[in-house]
């Protein structure tokens, strides 16, 4: 900066501060002020009793309590403990109620090691996948494998899975029948 520039500063006051900007004077005039904006609850009247109250509980619910986000955090995480294919549900649909639990538990900040999200991911599909799951564990290099990619590994044995459910489908057949239709071929 020129000194034409610095001296016309100077002349205009650019330099000067009130007070109460001074460095130093920040933390008392904000407690001066932090105190005449929030006055003591015993003189307020009624009505903003009331209202001060419920913006309290009103910021209780927006922000949460060491309470609540502890409660928060115990029941995300007894909810993946316990996380488990449904019977007769479909890769995709356990995926994506994995996703949504895990996305919760990240916007929570209920941190999850990916190690563990890929074995629950993997445990908890049904014992027909077992065969497939056993495969791509050995095709796994020594890095860590996202649960998005053992996804996409597994889709791709969907239409095997497919054709044994249906395989096993047509070898459980009911008894009842089957004793009905020896008895009318019989008589």
């Amino acid at each position: 900066m020129s000194a034409t520039n610095q001296q016309t500063l100077v002349d205009s006051g650019a330099n000067e501060r009130p007070s109460m900007l001074e460095k130093g004077n920040y933390i008392p005039w904000e407690n001066n002020t932090r105190q005449q904006i929030i006055e003591p609850l015993y003189k307020m009247t009624e009505r903003n009793k009331k209202q001060y109250i419920a913006d309290e509980r009103i910021k209780r619910l927006m922000y949460g309590s060491d309470v609540t986000n502890h409660v928060s955090h115990l029941r995300l995480m007894d909810e993946f403990d316990i996380f488990a294919a449904k019977e007769r549900e479909s890769l995709e649909s356990v995926y994506e109620r994995l996703i949504t639990l895990v996305n919760i538990m990240d916007r929570n900040n209920v941190c999850s090691i990916s190690v563990s999200i890929n074995t629950k991911f993997l445990n908890c599909l049904q014992p027909e996948w077992s065969k497939y799951v056993t495969t791509i564990r050995h095709n796994q290099t020594g890095d860590t494998v996202s649960y998005d990619q053992l996804y996409d590994s597994l889709v791709q044995f969907e239409p095997h899975i497919q054709a044994y459910k249906a395989n096993r489908a047509d070898r459980n057949y009911d008894p009842l029948a089957l004793f009905a239709h020896s008895n009318a071929s019989s008589s």
